[in-house]
């Protein structure tokens, strides 16, 4: 792999905050990107893009294009609640509470909770941040009060205390269990900040907000900013009758003392935004309980932007930003390191995309395709380390220093790929690149057949999962003289039950230019042990969560029908919901006959992937 160094301005802001092991960050390398899937408008020239990886290296990644160009970040990074931020699974009705999580995953942040340790992360990255937004950019970053202070004096050292527009205060608005030693905890903070003093802002009236108002809150009538009635208000004021008529026609009953209706005449919103948490029982729910409220990133898309401007978060989670920049005609950048994220986001927008397809608007000025990419490398990311120490201490593999190999596992060299994504074709190559510049440490074979290996060591790579060609590609591009064994510790060790990929029963077929394809069995053993755990738990029969049909814990299936073995284009996508399961039968008609490359992507309700390729003739 070819790294380049990205040079990072040094932050200006007087305003310092210091801590145990705080550097600048000067420098950064570029890490390549490799496109993993399409949705969406196909054909487009342009299209907005979604990075699954540690956002420092996609941040590193985003330089080389985007440097200066992004018009709004918005980020939402984690706050040290020391919450367990995992997503609610809902099977056949029933809740499953949390995800069983990979070796990288299943300490997401936890291990930069120390203060120093997470004051730096965040300090890192945004630097990158501003290096990347535009001259007219704006910065919103929202926090709490865990790390509120610390990230308002850091954001006063990369941007500048001068460029501080506001500090937000979201209250929103949700009803909280009894506490008796402090005030109820119901806001959360949001800097605004610039890039300069040139950055694109408009005021906003409560009036383009309205659908968003809480109408049951204080037990009372307010009709404007300076004017509160309570249930006598006077029945002569015809422009408030006019809006109570109109509430009525919605609420299909009359106002009582326990609900509020506010008359909005248009006034400036300012830093204290009443805007309600997203309902837990709302359709819009993923299952992310740290999911922000669409309207909440309605205003601050609609404040600093303009239709076709690019607006990035890298701390995505359940995809909010991306959802409401493509519905208002932005470009959007999303990244997040949890695989879970990615694919609830991804099932987001693709049915955003799609119901914008099929009602185009003449104005907008957004994007209709989306890609899905991989950064290449994630070895700066602590839990990367960790998962490598695992594995190492799993197969007794024993460390070396300061060499490209990892190990020596009985007199073999061992590589372990990041654990936190697929083993790849460039990752083969740079194998290959090793071996050949390292060749000197191999010892000749005495005597080789011919198509045998010339050299007695072999090289193990160990990965957590592999695209399916990788193993043809090693066979054909290795000219070393060495052999190399590619181990997948998703099937090789069965003691990681934890770690065992879905399996899946796909019946396709091909006849008169037509696809059929059947999903006829799927299982997954990581949801099934989740499944017997939680019911090991249950104290009675009735409480215990049962599958009756195996679609029952698919979330979404995707099909490729001509795919090209690079980049999966899912052609057919059948997503499942709290009321409806997959189908589960599919059909496809193809414009000419011949022979076409058919892939199945399953992705089961924790996540969980299975991938199938089927060559037919149609």
């Amino acid at each position: 792999m070819i790294k380049k160094l990205q040079l990072v301005e040094k932050a200006k802001g007087r305003t310092m905050l210091s801590w145990a092991g705080k550097k600048p960050l000067d420098k950064v390398e570029y890490y390549p990107a490799q496109e993993k899937e399409i949705y969406g408008e196909k054909n487009s020239k342009e299209f907005n893009k979604l990075f699954w990886g540690d956002n420092l290296q996609v941040l590193s990644h985003l330089l080389k294009e985007y440097r200066g160009k992004i018009d709004l970040i918005y980020i939402d990074p984690p706050f040290d609640s020391k919450a367990d931020y995992v997503r609610k699974i809902k099977l056949n009705g029933e809740k499953i509470d949390g995800e069983l999580q990979g070796l990288l995953e299943e300490k997401q942040y936890t291990d930069i909770w120390e203060k120093d340790e997470y004051l730096q992360f965040m300090y890192e990255r945004l630097l990158i941040m501003r290096e990347l937004l535009s001259d007219t950019g704006s910065f919103y970053l929202h926090c709490d009060w865990h790390k509120g202070a610390y990230l308002r004096l850091i954001m006063d050292e990369v941007f500048g205390e001068e460029n501080l527009r506001n500090e937000i205060v979201w209250h929103y608005m949700t009803y909280q269990g009894q506490v008796d030693k402090y005030f109820p905890r119901k806001h959360d903070i949001i800097f605004f900040y610039t890039k300069t003093k040139k950055a694109k802002f408009k005021l906003l009236k409560d009036n383009e907000f309205e659908k968003n108002i809480d109408f049951k809150r204080w037990g009372r009538y307010l009709v404007n900013e300076n004017e509160i009635r309570g249930d006598n208000y006077p029945k002569e004021d015809s422009r408030f009758d006019v809006f109570i008529d109109k509430w009525r026609e919605e609420n299909n009953r009359e106002p009582n003392k326990d609900d509020v209706i506010y008359r909005l005449e248009g006034y400036t919103v300012d830093s204290v935004w009443n805007i309600k948490a997203e309902d837990p029982k709302s359709l819009s729910r993923t299952g992310y309980p740290t999911q922000k409220p669409e309207a909440l990133i309605e205003r601050i898309i609609t404040a600093s932007t303009n239709a076709g401007d690019v607006v990035a978060d890298f701390f995505l989670g359940s995809g909010t930003t991306c959802a409401v920049a493509q519905k208002l005609g932005r470009k959007w950048i999303g990244c997040d390191i949890n695989l879970g994220a990615i694919q609830t986001t991804t099932k987001r927008l693709n049915k955003i995309v799609n119901e914008q397809e099929k009602e185009p608007l003449d104005d907008f000025k957004g994007l209709l395709g989306f890609k899905i990419y991989n950064v290449n490398d994630y070895d700066v990311f602590k839990n990367e380390i960790e998962a490598k120490d695992i594995v190492m201490e799993m197969y007794g593999i024993e460390s070396i220093k300061r060499s490209y190999f990892d190990g020596i596992l009985d007199n073999d060299f061992v590589k372990i790929m990041p654990l936190n994504r697929v083993l790849n074709k460039l990752d083969i190559k740079l194998v290959l690149k090793n071996i050949s510049d390292k060749i000197d440490s191999f010892t000749p074979k005495k005597k080789s057949k011919v198509g045998e290996a010339t050299f007695e060591e072999k090289v193990l790579i160990i990965c957590s999962g592999a695209d399916s060609d990788v193993f043809d590609f090693e066979r054909k591009e290795n000219k070393t003289g060495v052999k190399v064994e590619i181990k997948d510790i998703l099937t090789d060790k069965k003691n990681l039950i934890f770690k065992k990929k879905p399996e899946a029963k796909i019946s396709a077929k091909g006849k008169n230019k037509k696809l059929s394809l059947e999903v006829k069995e799927f299982y997954s053993p990581i949801l099934i042990r989740k499944l017997e755990i939680e019911n090991e738990k249950a104290l009675k029969e009735k409480y215990q969560t049962k599958i009756k049909d195996f679609r029952q814990i698919i979330d979404s299936v995707a099909i490729d029908v001509d795919y090209n073995g690079k980049l999966f284009n899912a052609e057919i996508m059948d997503i499942s919901n709290r009321k409806e399961m997959i189908k589960a039968n599919y059909e496809w008609e193809y414009k000419k006959a011949g022979d076409y490359r058919v892939a199945v992507k399953i992705v089961d309700l924790l996540g969980e992937e299975y991938f199938e390729t089927f060559n037919l003739s149609v």
